[in-house]
């Protein structure tokens, strides 16, 4: 009686052992099922990833292309053109402000007759007109022939520029912004350079400092700090 008693405990927890087994088998399965089904997940997402830095990677390099095409076509539009400095405010009057502009640069470059200019205008809107204490607004001109430009700030370069009403006047190519701000950077090298004998320079097109020593040596620099390093050492102890 005793035996048959235990025999049935021990089937009893058999049973139970065995059940305990099956859902922990039964819950394995289904975290495996879960952890297939995560991992599937996450190389699609690894995999979606992947494809979009492809992208990410193609317009960029699409962007850069667009805009180097775009600054281009911009200088292309510029290439006639010119910015004049000192010009003080309002002495254009009533007048045809092209014919203002050329008859002021025959005079000012002694030309015999005045240049062929298709438009100019301030560089900026009536509204935020210059104020008292501030310099004058420049004028933007576009010649109508390149190579009289060309001759126009060659002259321009020779000599100290006053208009007939006292006006001190600067002339200078037509940049873009980036190209503009790229050129300035090398203010600071061609400051010093002024202040070094015998030492020649000019700034290329679109922003490369050619710096030509008293002994003939040339050097061309794209990098302003290392234009301005190299003309330190050009200044005399």
């Amino acid at each position: 009686m005793q035996k048959n008693e235990l025999a049935k405990q021990i089937r009893s927890l058999r049973d139970e052992v065995k059940a305990s087994i099956e859902q922990a088998n039964n819950r394995v399965s289904m975290l495996e099922e879960r952890m297939a089904s995560l991992e599937e997940g996450t190389n699609t997402c690894s995999d979606g990833v992947t494809e979009l830095e492809q992208q990410v990677a193609e317009l960029n390099h699409q962007i850069l292309s667009l805009t180097e095409k775009t600054e281009d076509l911009e200088a292309r539009s510029r290439r006639d053109n010119l910015r004049i400095f000192g010009i003080k405010e309002g002495r254009e009057g009533g007048a045809k402000v092209s014919t203002f502009i050329a008859e002021l640069l025959q005079h000012v470059l002694n030309l015999a007759t005045p240049p062929v200019i298709d438009r100019a205008h301030r560089t900026s809107p009536q509204t935020t007109k210059a104020g008292p204490n501030q310099p004058p607004r420049a004028f933007v001109v576009k010649c109508h022939y390149f190579q009289e430009k060309e001759a126009i700030l060659r002259k321009a370069a020779s000599k100290k520029l006053v208009s007939k009403d006292g006006d001190t006047i600067r002339m200078f190519p037509d940049f873009t912004q980036s190209v503009a701000r790229q050129r300035a950077a090398f203010g600071p090298a061609r400051q010093i350079l002024r202040q070094c004998e015998g030492v020649k320079y000019g700034l290329l097109y679109p922003a490369r400092l050619k710096i030509t020593t008293p002994d003939g040596v040339q050097q061309m620099f794209s990098d302003p700090v290392k234009a301005t390093a190299f003309a330190k050492g050009l200044m005399a102890p």
